[in-house]
């Protein structure tokens, strides 16, 4: 892959699930090392533009891209962080065990994993500031620190590409700051995709917003007004912009705030 090709290049998708259309028309490319945020109302889309980028669901029309090639090849080399994990969190199972299934696609199907994945798992732990939490349950752990499990879990199989479904969900201010430094670390080596609720200070931390409601706008974070996303949720929304101070506000929905 060159510097010049796109991460992510959709061209001309649309998706239904049998009835009308959840998304029509998406048009967009990611550049390595983007930091991306995903908004937009409940149904929207976000989800399924998210399967989509992994190749869980084909698109109707159009073409998907990624690392340029079809989104099923390019999976292996895509962290994927879901929205609802598919695990018994009062299950006894170490923090180290769930980073070591991330390494499921990259290890050998029978037996033991080997001593290599355990080296990268520890490494992911470390990576995301949870080594210590390595050899405690998954129950014991905050709401903070299984999250970064998660994450290290999603970074296990070594990715070019991270995608988050609401990692910040359930968790208090102190946390979502600490996971947002994270990122922007991880963000310095391949392109992070979050999908994200908390709206108001997407400019603070993302380079790039991806605006769903059907359709898909892409806006750099810094060019994103109020009146925007007022129009895409319906309601009025108050945006605080890399430069100004967090007490600061766009009330306008005209020009970003300054």
């Amino acid at each position: 892959m060159t510097d010049a090709q796109p991460v992510i290049q959709c061209r001309n998708v649309s998706f239904s699930y049998g009835g009308p259309p959840v998304l029509e028309e998406v048009t967009l490319a990611m550049p390595p090392c983007d930091l991306v945020c995903v908004i937009g109302p409940n149904g929207g889309g976000k989800t399924t533009l998210l399967k989509l980028l992994l190749g869980l669901i084909v698109p109707q029309t159009g073409q998907v891209r990624i690392l340029g090639m079809p989104p099923e090849h390019a999976r292996p080399r895509i962290g994927y962080m879901p929205q609802h994990i598919h695990l018994d969190i009062h299950f006894p199972v170490y923090a180290m065990d769930v980073v070591l299934m991330g390494r499921l696609g990259n290890t050998s199907r029978f037996g033991p994993y080997r001593r290599s994945d355990k080296v990268v798992a520890q490494r992911c732990l470390a990576e995301v500031g949870a080594a210590h939490v390595a050899n405690r349950t998954f129950a014991d752990l905050s709401g903070g620190q299984r999250q970064r499990v998660l994450i290290a879990r999603a970074l296990a199989c070594e990715p070019e590409l991270l995608l988050l479904d609401e990692p910040t969900a359930g968790l208090d201010p102190a946390a979502q700051e600490d996971l947002h430094a994270t990122l922007r670390e991880l963000n310095r080596r391949f392109t992070v995709i979050m999908v994200s609720h908390d709206i108001g200070f997407v400019s603070l931390y993302f380079k790039t917003v991806i605006c769903v409601h059907g359709h898909v706008h892409t806006h750099a974070s810094s060019e994103l007004t109020s009146r925007q996303v007022a129009d895409m949720y319906g309601r009025e929304v108050r945006l605080v912009h890399a430069n100004a101070d967090r007490s600061q506000a766009d009330p306008t929905g005209g020009e970003p705030a300054t």
